[in-house]
């Protein structure tokens, strides 16, 4: 067996359990054969195949897929098609807005009636690739929302359960998506918040008894379980730590150095910021610790 079929089968296997579901598997392509067959092999494994049409980077740029297939809808639409028709799964699509509403969602419209059976909107445009920058548009959400009938997700302007709170009421699409935040904070949907956004308003917020560094444990047991590249962990790790490593930036500075990552270095490396004392905490709002004290 050739080193590309027990990657798949590592990969996709272990994920089929009862407490990884419903599992996405997200794919950029602009080929539409080439594309089936890559579904095909994973199909077995997930509960939707996605189509990534929604990346701006310059690599995508290069490979002419994601956001750039904005420019070839008839391609996009061939796309969705080849899955919906010859996939047991349902087809899912993720995309960016067009600089002008109607096309956005005329494209949306486009992508249902291929055969999506679920759409997630980033509120940018293909050229707001900055998120600091660039406030995603809430309001083209909704307009997309209104206008189809599969369920729609929204992803954009994500720091807190507030702001998923918000999104959820403003436009009342199905559900939320987040990418920046998470990498930093991935206990947001948990309901805790990082101290900026507690900034003020301490009197209604409690510690929530946990911190990014007990984050990262917990991260790097899974990565033991469920194997990843290294390049993924180290910047994962950088994320969660950032804050401790502007504090004691010699830890950031030995972890720079290290050429190859080991458990053992990682772990070690968070006993060794909990050993130089203090804590970074992650907060939850009054009345969430009272309910998660409720329930245990």
């Amino acid at each position: 067996m050739d080193k590309r079929n027990l990657w798949r089968i590592e990969l996709f296997t272990m994920s089929n359990t009862v407490d990884d579901r419903p599992l996405f598997v997200q794919f950029c392509a602009n080929d539409p054969d080439i594309l089936l067959e890559a579904a095909r092999r994973v199909e077995p494994y997930c509960d939707y195949v996605d189509i990534n049409l929604g990346c701006p980077q310059r690599i995508a740029r290069r490979g002419n897929y994601g956001a750039f297939l904005m420019d070839n809808l008839p391609l996009v639409k061939v796309l969705v098609q080849k899955l919906a028709l010859n996939l047991n799964v349902p087809v899912s699509c993720k995309i960016r807005l067009f600089p002008n509403l109607q096309d956005t969602i005329n494209y949306a419209k486009m992508l249902e009636e291929a055969g999506c059976s679920l759409l997630a909107v980033h509120g940018r445009t293909r050229d707001e690739k900055d998120g600091r920058k660039f406030r995603a548009d809430w309001n083209a959400i909704k307009a997309v929302k209104t206008a189809l009938k599969i369920p729609v997700l929204g992803n954009g302007n994500i720091r807190h359960m507030d702001d998923v709170m918000d999104f959820l009421e403003e436009t009342n699409i199905d559900g939320v998506l987040s990418a920046e935040s998470l990498l930093e904070n991935p206990a947001l949907f948990a309901g805790f918040y990082t101290a900026e956004w507690v900034e003020g308003s301490e009197e209604k917020c409690k510690d929530g008894n946990l911190d990014q560094a007990d984050l990262v444990i917990e991260y790097l047991k899974l990565c033991e379980e469920y194997p990843v590249p290294q390049r993924m962990i180290r910047s994962h790790v950088h994320k969660m730590l950032g804050e401790w490593f502007r504090i004691h930036p010699h830890i950031r500075e030995d972890f720079n150095k290290q050429s190859k990552l080991t458990f053992e270095f990682l772990y070690d490396m968070v006993n060794r910021l909990k050993e130089l004392g203090g804590r970074i905490p992650l907060y939850m709002k009054d009345d969430q610790v009272r309910r998660t004290s409720a329930t245990g």
